[in-house]
């Protein structure tokens, strides 16, 4: 398994060069070919403006200025790409939402990659749980990269949250090119009675992760954790704590996307993260 499809959103944002360069690396590895995806958001100006003839002269200027803004932002978004001899790279811009758009075309790629939102900035960021409907609308994992400061490249130890869920099973899954690479890979083992009991039979879920990571070849020290508190606090506790360049985890929240109530540790980990999380559901 590789990625050999990975698109980046592209949108203009503080430091949104560091989510560029770090998805331009991660390309260069895979061989991959990268696409930047632009959304000017006149579609939601549209539909927030009321009373208001769309093809009006007078709102031209407004929907001018978003698709530069966007256009710019494509801009850093090729200068990135072209410092690396990358096998391809292309710019693509749309009018409409980031979450309708990423989800859309992430279904034809192999990895999305999202800058952290920031709720200082409010509404000209990405809002919180875009990377959560993206990973769950498309199927397809997502790279979040946090804003505090630049990732470490290339990864080289990885922190596995694992509940024995099928978001769990799915980004161990989709992380397996990161984890073979990674020179280190602690697995969190959250609430090891629960997850034998559900097993049932001879299954031991803790034997069977390290098994089946050691198959991909990925040798990984398993860390027990049955703590009752907020298991996202505990990921990010344990991932400073062995110096974790990566949490790889599974997504968690509700089905209906539009409406979207993220489980206790996606919202944790999306608000308070410092390093890149992988996450698929």
């Amino acid at each position: 398994m590789s990625y050999k499809t990975i698109v980046v959103h592209v949108d203009d944002i503080p430091n949104a060069g560091v989510c560029y360069s770090f998805a331009a690396e991660l390309a260069l590895v895979e061989q991959a070919h990268l696409i930047g995806l632009a959304s000017s958001g006149v579609t939601r100006f549209l539909r927030e403006t009321v009373a208001i003839n769309y093809a009006a002269p007078s709102i031209t200027p407004y929907l001018d200025t978003m698709r530069g803004r966007a256009a710019r932002a494509l801009e850093q978004f090729e200068r990135v790409a072209a410092s690396l001899p990358l096998i391809g790279s292309e710019r693509r811009m749309v009018d409409d939402e980031p979450r309708y758009s990423l989800s859309a075309l992430a279904r034809y790629c192999d990895l999305c990659v999202l800058s952290q939102s920031d709720p200082v900035q409010g509404a000209s960021l990405p809002w919180p749980g875009l990377a959560a409907e993206v990973t769950k609308s498309s199927g397809t994992p997502v790279f979040m990269v946090p804003r505090a400061q630049a990732p470490a490249w290339p990864v080289r130890r990885i922190l596995l949250g694992w509940n024995g869920s099928r978001e769990a099973a799915r980004a161990m899954h989709f992380a397996l090119p990161l984890l073979q690479r990674a020179s280190a890979v602690d697995v969190a083992i959250f609430d090891t009675a629960a997850l034998e009991s559900e097993a049932g039979g001879d299954l031991r879920p803790v034997t069977a992760i390290g098994q089946t990571l050691a198959r991909h070849g990925v040798r990984a020290e398993l860390i027990e954790h049955d703590s009752a508190g907020d298991a996202g606090a505990a990921l990010l506790t344990l991932a400073g704590e062995r110096g974790a360049q990566l949490l790889v985890m599974g997504c968690y929240g509700h089905s209906r996307l539009r409406e979207l109530l993220l489980g206790g540790a996606t919202r944790t980990v999306l608000k308070s993260m410092t390093l890149p999380v992988f996450m698929a559901a």
